[in-house]
């Protein structure tokens, strides 16, 4: 959807004064003051050419944009591409302007960003010209494309004629993905039995039995209270959990009171989306809850466990919308999820602050993922 309007860039375009001058040309015919009126008839004749020109500006010209990302993280580079063509006789003036969010960089170019891409071309008949443009997103987010402003003048710069073109198109950029050894428990680990501050993302297991330890194994598998009861060392018997489902919870009221705080909320996001690119890349079914409000879309974020092949970009697409406005309360969420799901998912829930929160009891574990304060370590 376009539309196209004139701009007044100078004296010459005022209707009032081009309609004046030629009443002057008139009034110096009726006197037979002939060369003063041949040059005002000349001044005339540039002026209605040059409307006319900026006129035809956009005849038969097409103007395309392209995006090759639509969907990246942050510091990835996204590029850029404006076609022009000229399908017509008359040379053409173009310059465009395309406003976008701060967050953006322009990369490779000299000239200075300051919100938008800028630029100008001159299209000779037929003629046909490319330009591409190299941006990185810096921030987390859910971005619309603004409306593209073109400009076609005539070659004195007397007129100018301005078409806007609108996009449908967005920019979602997901939350910063942390190192692995960032993201350590602060409650448990799936065992479930016990504090520890080893790093959570190892492979999931499930206890299958017992067998003679032996040098060659770690000695986490000892199982002390069978190896005490027989009176030999035992150890345990692990697998990979196939049955093992992970819910990841936000509490969005723990980010605003007492006070509101974006930073440790940005982390928030980043660990939530680190453990569910984990869990995506070990096929583990998970999914999200969060009271948080998402932008562009409506209700908080409830997207069920499961493993299907689009879970992951649901999930990070989620966390790339979420604004730190709260909707409702977590506990509400999760009582109603408790009661579509299967007995047994492990719940994973990011807060600021380590207090419990009243949950349902078909999750089989419940871990609390309480954030330090911004500039402390996990």
């Amino acid at each position: 959807m376009s539309k196209m309007e004139p701009i007044f860039t100078s004296i010459y375009t005022i209707l009032l004064f081009r309609a004046g001058l030629i009443t002057l040309f008139l009034y110096l015919l009726q006197q037979s003051l002939f060369l003063p009126a041949f040059f005002l008839f000349f001044l005339i004749l540039i002026i209605e050419t040059a409307a006319l020109w900026s006129k035809l500006g956009f005849k038969k010209m097409k103007v395309e944009t392209k995006v090759n990302l639509s969907r990246l993280f942050p510091d990835d580079k996204i590029n850029f591409s404006l076609i022009c063509q000229n399908e017509k006789r008359l040379p053409v003036y173009l310059s465009w302007q395309l406003p976008l969010d701060q967050e953006f960089r322009l990369l490779d170019r000299d000239e200075t960003f300051s919100g938008g891409i800028r630029g100008k071309v001159y299209l000779g008949p037929y003629q046909s010209k490319e330009y591409n443009y190299c941006l990185t997103a810096q921030k987390r987010g859910y971005y619309q494309i603004p409306a593209l402003k073109l400009y076609s003048r005539d070659i004195w710069g007397l007129f100018n004629r301005e078409k806007t073109i609108e996009h449908n198109q967005h920019i979602i950029v997901y939350p910063r993905l942390l190192p692995l050894e960032e993201v350590s428990m602060k409650a448990a680990d799936f065992s479930g039995l016990q504090q520890d501050k080893r790093p959570f993302l190892f492979d999931p297991i499930m206890f299958a039995g017992l067998r003679d330890y032996t040098p060659d194994m770690p000695t986490r598998l000892i199982h002390w209270k069978a190896s005490a009861y027989q009176d030999r060392l035992l150890a345990k018997i692990i697998e990979p959990s196939a049955s093992l489902q992970v819910l990841i919870a936000i509490d969005a009221q723990s980010f605003i009171y007492p006070d509101s705080d974006e930073v440790l909320f940005e982390k928030a996001l980043s660990v939530a989306a680190t453990l569910a690119v984990w869990a995506d890349s070990h096929k583990i079914p998970f999914g999200l809850a969060a009271n948080l409000s998402q932008k562009g879309q409506p209700g908080p974020i409830s997207l069920p466990v499961n493993r299907n092949l689009d879970q992951g970009r649901l999930v990070l697409e989620a966390l790339a919308r979420a604004e730190l406005a709260p909707l409702g309360k977590l506990e509400d969420i999760l009582q109603d999820k408790a009661l579509s799901m299967l007995w047994g998912v492990t719940l994973i829930i990011i807060k600021k602050d380590p207090n419990p929160i009243a949950l349902a009891s078909r999750f089989g574990q419940v871990i609390l993922y309480p954030l330090l304060e911004a500039g402390d370590d996990l």
